[in-house]
């Protein structure tokens, strides 16, 4: 993502940008991250046709062409799911996160940079995790499919530009029935950790913004960024 900064502050178009191997990767809230070799992690940096309060809506059009590649590759022999808002389960362990952010380019001009990353070969250890998250895996081990990273790269670009094309042309209703039937854990218990503060309840409903739906007791809420936690 550092590599996207660099391209469209100095004036590039949209455009992939696929590293061999990630040294100064991150994750979210700045968590550091590394992906050795065979693994794969890219960036892709646009200018989405929207305003910019629906930017956020990539990360589900990201993490659905995902889904659909892993689905694709692994051909069914591993359960694949989103967990809200953009990471990828395979036998309900983490395989796969997606990040987005925001970039000024210029007046009044923003861009937004879609990190991708997937466990092909390897993942990482138990202390590197953070407390209460999902188990890591890589494909490799739960399925035995070794995924070449340039083939991926390809069905991702291909599958991300579908899915941007139908938010763009249909809105996110279409987008939102394909993902009600891709996510984990809706009616599950949670917990839901803000920067602000740390609430609890079931995982009701996903809106048409895009926002998890948390709901305790007889009040819902509206979540429209967190790290969630599956008790």
């Amino acid at each position: 993502m550092l590599e996207a900064r660099r391209r469209v502050s100095s004036g590039s178009g949209p455009c992939w940008i696929f590293a061999h191997i990630q040294l100064a990767g991150k994750g979210r809230r700045g968590r550091m991250w590394v992906d050795p070799t065979g693994n794969f992690a890219c960036t892709y940096v646009f200018f989405p046709d929207r305003t910019i309060d629906r930017y956020a809506l990539s990360s589900f059009t990201a993490a659905l062409s995902v889904y659909d590649c892993l689905s694709d590759f692994t051909e069914g022999s591993a359960p694949v799911s989103i967990k809200w808002p953009n990471d990828i389960l395979l036998n309900q362990k983490k395989v796969a996160g997606i990040l987005l952010e925001t970039i000024a380019v210029g007046k009044n001009k923003i861009a937004l940079s879609i990190g991708f990353g997937v466990n092909l070969l390897s993942y990482p250890g138990a202390s590197e995790l953070e407390e209460s998250a999902f188990s890591p895996t890589s494909i490799l081990t739960e399925t035995g499919v070794a995924i070449d990273p340039i083939e991926l790269l390809n069905k991702l670009a291909v599958n991300f530009s579908k899915y941007e094309g139908t938010l763009q042309d249909k809105g996110f209703t279409e987008l939102r029935s394909l993902l009600m039937d891709r996510i984990h854990g809706i009616g599950s218990q949670i917990i839901v950790r803000t920067t602000n503060e740390t609430l609890s309840g079931v995982f009701s409903d996903i809106n048409m913004d895009g926002h998890l739906i948390l709901k305790a007791g007889r009040t819902k809420r509206a979540i429209a960024a967190a790290d969630v936690y599956f008790d």
